[in-house]
């Protein structure tokens, strides 16, 4: 189950950005979570040395999602054509606690299994959430108005509070 643990961070990635991620980019941008996490767990598990402490892993990750969301909230609100290449970043930074998973060595099967799980479930839980983005603003009267920018800010600042509580 611990699978599904580290990939509910992509869920709430997914959900809080998926109103910035175009139609035709959603499915590669699901397997980007899926790709990072597997290959960070990869990579974690080959050093196999305590490169960085859960406290930190959890505070380079939230630390993370807020910047992208100051900068979708501030940065981008004024601008007419934004930029929207740091949601890009979001699949890769949220991939240190997967990084932080496989330095600590826990293992269900095989490391390459795991990988595979990992990744697997970090996609599936990205691709809901984005869906679930897209079917929010039907949904709720008050977001219809909103500009995706702003609704990804927000929702990219609620997920590093979900982030930090959920540990």
């Amino acid at each position: 189950m611990s699978f599904l643990l580290l990939g509910i961070d992509s869920l709430i990635a997914g959900f809080a950005i998926g109103a910035l991620v175009e139609r035709r980019s959603r499915l590669r941008f699901a397997a980007l979570f899926g790709l990072a996490d597997g290959v960070a767990f990869l990579i974690g598990t080959g050093l196999g040395w305590g490169l960085f402490s859960e406290a930190t892993s959890e505070i380079v990750e939230v630390g993370s999602l807020v910047a992208i969301g100051l900068y979708l909230l501030v940065v981008v609100a004024g601008m007419q054509r934004m930029a929207t290449w740091p949601i890009w970043l979001v699949p890769i930074v949220l991939t240190v606690d997967n990084l932080t998973y496989g330095l600590a060595g826990e293992r269900t099967g095989s490391v390459l299994g795991d990988a595979v799980t990992q990744a697997l479930s970090s996609s599936l839980l990205a691709l809901a959430g984005l869906l679930a983005a897209v079917w929010l603003p039907r949904a709720l009267p008050f977001a219809r108005g909103t500009s995706a920018p702003r609704l990804a800010g927000t929702g990219l600042l609620v997920a590093a509070g979900a982030l930090y509580l959920v540990g």
